[in-house]
Order: structure tokens, then sequence, then C-alpha cells
């Protein structure tokens, strides 16, 4: 199947499903006929019908696009995927952008981009940003930022906690504070906190807690640490 008739096609498919569709509705549909054009065998349309779903915004298109062949081994061609969806208003590929941005060499952009996706609420950006800084931050400057976040936490600025424990979480010999916070911010209700205390325990094999954790998340987060929270119900395949 040449890749013009694959576009075409996939084009044609979004307008019509745009047109009959609510926005989310139509961008599933788009992800659906993807999947099933990739369990036919017509790769070229399936990666055509995951691009119109990515610069759609769906994080779910993105994630396959930046596997797939071709694009996989192509930093560029992944950067375009990242911001088309960023774009589009996908906040979960701003944190994968800044950490391919980090492998580019520009750390600079990559702080920009990592600071807005922790802005936004994901997740994944928290410890995606504590290992950029231990891994590529200057000497020092991961326990700067430790120490930072402790002074905003005894100030009474409970926004802190979840960073904290991030930080907490990747620096050597800090599990047991890093706990300490995240059980704090949990019991504060945020749900940020009750993620990464809930991947933590599942790491040290405690799936039952985890697993009411990731009960009171699903019931009341916002999208993003629900995307979060089932990613991680899957992975260690907690209990429902």
């Amino acid at each position: 199947m040449s890749s013009s008739y694959a576009e075409t096609f996939a084009a044609e498919f979004a307008r019509v499903a745009f047109r009959r569709a609510r926005r989310p509705r139509a961008i599933a549909a788009l992800v659906r006929a993807a999947e099933e054009m990739s369990a036919e065998g017509e790769h070229t349309i399936a990666e055509a019908l995951y691009r119109k779903a990515a610069e759609a915004g769906d994080d779910r298109a993105v994630v396959k696009l930046v596997n797939w062949p071709g694009i996989r081994e192509d930093p560029a061609a992944m950067e375009a995927v990242y911001r088309a969806a960023i774009t589009a208003g996908d906040v979960q590929s701003v944190a994968s952008l800044a950490a391919l941005r980090t492998r580019q060499g520009d750390t600079a952009e990559a702080r920009v981009l990592f600071t807005k996706a922790i802005e936004s609420g994901d997740v994944n950006a928290l410890t995606m940003y504590a290992a950029f800084l231990r891994n590529h931050g200057e000497p020092g400057e991961l326990n700067e930022a430790i120490e930072h976040r402790r002074r905003q936490m005894a100030a009474g600025d409970t926004g802190a906690l979840p960073i904290l424990g991030a930080l907490l979480l990747t620096a050597p010999q800090r599990q047991v504070e890093a706990e300490a916070v995240l059980r704090r911010g949990a019991a504060l209700l945020e749900n940020r906190c009750r993620c990464l205390l809930a991947a933590l325990l599942s790491d040290r094999g405690a799936t039952a807690e985890a697993a009411e954790l990731v009960r009171r998340v699903r019931a009341t987060g916002d999208d993003l640490v629900r995307s979060y929270a089932e990613q991680l119900a899957e992975e260690y395949e907690l209990p429902s």
C-alpha cells in the first residue's frame, strides 16, 4: 500500500469521524481503526491513522508512533510526533519530548519542558525530572533541589510534597524519607503522592496497599493521575 494512498485514506477517515462525532469519540474511532488495520497487516494505513490520532493529541497514538519501525530509529521523526501532539493538547508528551531533547543534547529546552510538564500535573514528569537532575544536572543540583523543596514544605507549602517525594526517590539512600513525604501527601489526598507511593509499594511487593491507593486515585483523580494509576495497575497486576 503506497504511503500517499494511506495518507489520503487516513485524512478522509479523520474528516468523516470528526464530522460525525464529538472529539473524544472521533479520536477513539481513529485509534480503533488503526488497531484493526495493523491486525490485518495494513501497516502503512495503520501508521497514517495513528498519526492523525496523534496530531489530534491522543497519547495512545503517540506511544504507538514513537515505537513504530522507521520512527523509533529517527529522533527527528520522534520529535515531530511529540511536538504535533503537544500542539494539539497532549500533556503527557511534554515530559517525553523533554527526555528526547536531553538525549539530543538540548538540556536547556529539556528543563523548560520538564517544568511545564510538572506544572500540568503529569506524574511521570516528576520522576523523569528527578532522574534528569541526577544524570544531567550540575554537581550538587539534585541535593540543592531537595533542600529547596524541603524549605518550601517546612514553610507550609504542601504543593512541594509530590516533587520532593520524587526527588528523594531518585537520590541515593533517601527511600525512607521519600516514603514519609509521600505518605504525608497521600494523607492530604494529594493524588500525585498517592501514585508515587503506590509505585514504591508495588516495587516492594505491597500490592494490597498499592491497589487501595490506585482505587482512591481512580475515584478522585483527574485524567493525568488516573492514566498513571491505570498503567501502574496493569504493570504490577494490582487487584481491582
